[in-house]
């Protein structure tokens, strides 16, 4: 099958699959039941199914509620493009290690949540980390005594885990000795054992990296009034960046010495 149909196939399963998670991040830090009918977030009626079409809905009803006519959020298309987008990219880049593309796929749709949660109402919920911790922490630790597929030894994944989530304790205990205030948000701190556990002891440190210079630019530039700012969508990044680029940096990093 030509690359491009394959391309556009992911694209519309994952702007689906993102669609729904956006649901169950808006969803879930209000306690809502995540097996209802998208409504209106004016007048609360249920969203005919040709709206609900991932991107193209907002702009097939006009970007405005055929109810009430108020006008759709522009940040639900936006939320479905990046993630049926990011989907495509995971797919060409990692096949076809398919045990590493469901790996993938897995840690996409978590970060997909939380950055959703983070963005909308400043929180990590337990629960979602609770529902894909042990899958990732599954494949990560057992997958590499059952396969040669895959990029990282259990030892490996298991240090990770651990060191990002004492690294993260560390530097919010630090925050909270030294500022008297919370300097990162408990599901931060055990978001990073998953990410850890991802990528591994050898790329842990930076993914942080990056998640701390482009949160750093971000709030500098452009969002200097929001407090507390939204950390998960710059860990998000840097997970991303590091994934596709970290042991390339590495080892261009240990050539210089």
């Amino acid at each position: 099958m030509d690359n491009v149909v394959i391309g556009f196939i992911v694209f519309f399963y994952g702007s689906v699959f993102t669609s729904f998670f956006t649901l169950i991040g808006m969803r879930i830090p209000n306690e809502e039941p995540i097996n209802g009918r998208s409504v209106c977030d004016q007048c609360r009626k249920v969203i005919p199914w040709y709206a609900l079409i991932p991107v193209f809905g907002y702009f097939i009803s006009g970007a405005k509620c055929v109810h009430c006519g108020e006008r759709i959020a522009i940040k639900y298309p936006i939320y479905e493009f990046v993630g049926g987008l990011l989907f495509v990219l995971a797919y060409f880049y990692v096949m076809p290690n398919v045990f590493e593309l469901v790996i993938v796929n897995i840690m996409l749709s978590l970060m997909i949540i939380v950055t959703v949660s983070d963005i909308e109402y400043k929180v990590v919920p337990n629960v979602v980390l609770l529902v894909f911790a042990p899958f990732i922490f599954g494949l990560r630790v057992f997958l590499p005594l059952l396969s040669d597929e895959v990029i990282m030894s259990t030892g490996e994944a298991l240090t990770g885990g651990v060191v990002g989530f004492l690294f993260m304790w560390l530097i919010a205990w630090y925050g909270k000795m030294r500022f008297k205030q919370d300097a990162l948000g408990g599901g931060d701190i055990k978001l990073y054992f998953v990410i850890g556990l991802f990528l591994g002891i050898r790329l842990v440190f930076l993914s942080l990296f990056f998640a701390s210079i482009l949160g750093i630019i971000i709030g500098r530039l452009v969002i200097k009034k929001m407090n507390p700012i939204p950390f998960v969508p710059f860990i998000f990044f840097g997970v991303i960046m590091t994934y596709v680029f970290g042991f390339d940096l590495l080892e261009w990093y240990l050539s210089l010495f």
